[in-house]
């Protein structure tokens, strides 16, 4: 699994140059991280339905280890 985003990444897959990618990080913060989380799924082929699946298993971890 690829964890780590990389400003040339996300500008490839949003057609945005790495300039303006870096420039969210300071003016829009929030949207970057979502855009990295968007990425970060695209490459590991995530979607909705398996996104909620591990979320149900990191609660019933929580569950067991509480």
């Amino acid at each position: 699994m690829k964890t780590n985003i990389t400003y040339k990444e996300i500008s490839e897959k949003i057609d945005k140059s790495e300039h303006t990618i870096k420039q969210w990080k300071q003016r829009f913060p929030k949207l970057l991280n979502f855009v990295k989380i968007g990425v970060f799924c695209e490459n590991n082929n995530l979607d909705i339905e398996k996104i909620k699946k591990l979320v149900e298993v990191q609660e019933a971890v929580k569950g067991v280890e509480g």
